[in-house]
């Protein structure tokens, strides 16, 4: 098999594309191909993760109303999956409401101000984010 050197990688990886290996076990003929298809096994998940450890800046949220923010998380698309935890206590009375990808390289953070009489007044808190891309089959 020819040695190539310096080869760029692929961003992405389909049930078409071959690659082509050194059979070990056929020492007299090891040069094989095999498709992506017989290397995944059948039903198997791929999934790429992006971390986020940081802060995020909760804006000022009225009484009994919510309010969002965003962190920026690269390689996060619309339809990735967002674990989304806070390092630090979250204030009383604000709670989570949702978390998502809401456009390209976006995580928003929708809080809500469960608070019936008292407005929260902003601030920034430590959090960590885990963004998580399957491809099923």
């Amino acid at each position: 098999m020819t040695k190539l050197n310096n080869l760029p990688e692929i961003d992405a990886v389909a049930d078409n594309d071959t690659f082509y290996v050194s059979d070990a076990s056929t020492p007299g003929a090891p040069d094989k191909k095999v498709p992506f298809s017989k290397i995944r096994p059948a039903g198997a998940k791929m999934t790429s993760l992006l971390r986020y450890e940081s802060t995020i800046t909760i804006p000022a949220i009225n009484a009994a109303t919510e309010g969002s923010a965003t962190i920026a998380v690269a390689g996060a698309a619309v339809g990735d999956h967002v674990v989304f935890n806070m390092r630090d206590a979250l204030p009383a009375d604000l709670g989570i409401m949702s978390v998502r990808v809401s456009a390209a390289d976006t995580v928003q953070v929708r809080f809500r101000n469960l608070h019936a009489a008292n407005n929260y007044a902003g601030g920034v808190l430590a959090c960590d984010a885990l963004v998580i891309r399957s491809i099923i089959p």
